[in-house]
Parts: C-alpha cells; sequence; structure tokens
C-alpha cells in the first residue's frame, strides 16, 4: 500500500509539473488577466473657443506663438478695418502679436498694431491692445473730388489703446468687455472737422466702452454682437476740440463667424450707426471678413 501510494503522489507531481512548464515555455502566450479600462484621455478643444481659432476681434485674444492670419474683407465700419482691410497678423509667443491692414497702405494710412494678452485662465482673460496711425490725406485718392481737395492739405497721426477683457462662463457663451481710448491730431492748413479723416473716426479722440456676447452655435459657428458706447468723442481743432454728440457716434453690430474648413474662417455682419451713413449712404450696413490662419 505504502508504494502504491508513493507511486500515485509522484505521477501527480510530475503532471503538476508538466503543466507548469508547459505554461511558461517560451513562446507560449499567457493567459489574458482582465485590467481595468483606462480613462479616455481629456479632448483638446477643437472648437471656436480654442486658442487656434478663437477670434481675436474686439476680444483679449491674440494669437498663438509663429501662428500667422491673412485677413480680406469690405465695408467695415471700425478704424482698424474701415472701407478695405488686407490685413496681416502674426504670434509672437508669450501671448504677443503684431498686425498691419496693408489696405489701408495703399490709400496713404499707414498703421501697425501690437496686442498682448497677458491674463490667461480657464473663465477669465485681459489683454490689451495699442496702434499707431499716420494719414497723408495726398494719398488718400478714394475720397471724393471734393473731399480730395480738402483733405490733399491734412495730415493726422492717431494712437488707440484698448483694454478688453473676456469670460468664458459656459461652452456656448462667450462674454467680452472693452475700455479704450483713442488720441488724434491733425496737422496741416484744411478744416479738420470736415475731412474724411474725421467721418471714419481715426481722427477722433475718444473714449468709449464696447460690451459685446458671443453665442456658440455649434463647434463651427458663432453669433457675435457688440455695441460701441462712446462716453466722450472730439474732433481736435487748432484752438479748441470739437465735441460730437453720442448719437452720431454709438454704433452697433452683429453677425456670424464661421469656421469652413481648418484654418479657414468667413464672418458676416450688419452695422448700425451714423458712421455706416456717412461712409455708405445708409445706417444699416452689411460687411464681411475672410481669414487664413497657418
Amino acid at each position: 500500500m505504502t508504494g502504491i501510494a508513493f507511486a500515485v503522489t509522484a505521477l501527480g507531481a510530475r503532471d503538476v509539473s508538466a503543466q507548469t512548464a508547459a505554461t511558461s515555455a517560451p513562446g507560449t502566450p499567457a493567459p489574458a488577466t482582465p485590467t481595468a479600462a483606462a480613462p479616455a484621455p481629456e479632448k483638446a478643444p477643437s472648437d471656436l473657443q480654442s486658442p487656434e481659432q478663437a477670434s481675436t476681434r474686439n476680444s483679449a485674444y491674440t494669437l498663438p506663438a509663429h501662428m500667422v492670419s491673412f485677413e480680406s474683407g469690405a465695408l467695415g465700419i471700425g478704424g482698424g478695418d474701415v472701407v478695405a482691410l488686407m490685413g496681416i497678423s502674426y504670434g509672437l509667443g508669450a501671448g504677443f502679436q503684431i498686425n498691419a491692414n496693408l489696405a489701408h497702405f495703399a490709400v496713404g494710412m499707414f498703421n501697425l498694431g501690437a496686442g498682448w494678452h497677458f491674463i490667461d485662465t480657464r473663465y477669465f482673460d485681459l489683454g490689451v491692445k495699442l496702434g499707431a496711425w499716420y494719414g497723408h490725406g495726398k494719398w488718400y485718392w478714394i475720397a471724393t473730388p471734393a473731399a480730395e481737395k480738402l483733405i490733399s492739405k491734412i495730415d493726422v497721426i492717431a494712437l488707440p489703446i484698448e483694454l478688453t477683457a473676456s469670460s468664458t462662463p459656459t461652452r456656448w457663451l462667450e462674454l467680452d468687455l472693452s475700455t479704450a481710448y483713442a488720441w488724434a491730431s491733425f496737422f496741416g492748413s484744411a478744416p479738420s472737422e470736415r475731412s474724411p479723416f474725421a467721418d471714419n473716426e481715426i481722427g477722433l479722440r475718444q473714449f468709449f466702452l464696447r460690451p459685446g456676447a458671443r453665442f456658440f452655435l455649434a463647434d463651427h459657428t458663432a453669433f457675435e454682437i457688440s455695441t460701441k458706447l462712446p462716453l466722450y468723442s472730439g474732433i481736435p481743432l487748432e484752438d479748441r476740440t470739437l465735441s460730437v454728440p453720442f448719437k452720431r457716434a454709438w454704433a452697433i453690430e452683429g453677425g456670424f463667424r464661421s469656421r469652413f474648413a481648418r484654418g479657414l474662417f468667413g464672418s458676416i455682419r450688419l452695422h448700425y450707426g451714423s458712421i455706416s451713413n456717412v461712409l455708405y449712404g445708409a445706417r444699416i450696413y452689411p460687411s464681411f471678413e475672410i481669414e487664413l490662419r497657418r
């Protein structure tokens, strides 16, 4: 009996050893063990609120480092895109960018702008934009014959500065509030209050607020609205500053901004205000813009 028990025990041990060897043999896959599923990585923003796609117009944002933007548009009423827009902007990094409207160079309005997005948080952003303008009236060839004769004797210098706060409390809403001051001065022998530089507001000394909102209707489309509320507007003359009433200087605009393809954006806006009437002969007037980012 003792021999039989020994044989059975030895045989069982040999079977177990054989199974163990087979399990650990090279080339034999080990049985899969269930593991906990790893959490999916958070998706990077790819909509109009992402840094690469956020609008830099009337907001605290600037272009990311080494990104360049080409803009083309017409019939705008703001100082930077009045009449025509052929802009170029470049992100320098650390929240800085530089920009210029090359279309204005062709009509004697030389300009250069810079922006700095210096507070960048999840729900609140703050940025500042500076500009420098020099208008040579003799080269402003798009004026009417009567205005051209007048403006040929006038030059203008303008230095605007704008501080803008932007907040994104939800994924579908952005709120913007700008506080801006523009200093301007005329040089020449003609009445500056009757010049196209005063009509297009580049030659105004002005302090104003601009509240605005953007409603993100989809990843690629947003509705934008803002209003310009001047607290002070004046045309600098030789011996005094001619005050411009609120009703002649305030304006409101609304429209849509969409992404058509990667890096390609389009905007269409409807403007209302006295400046639209002065520039284009109608208080309500549309403008459009195409932007390419690379």
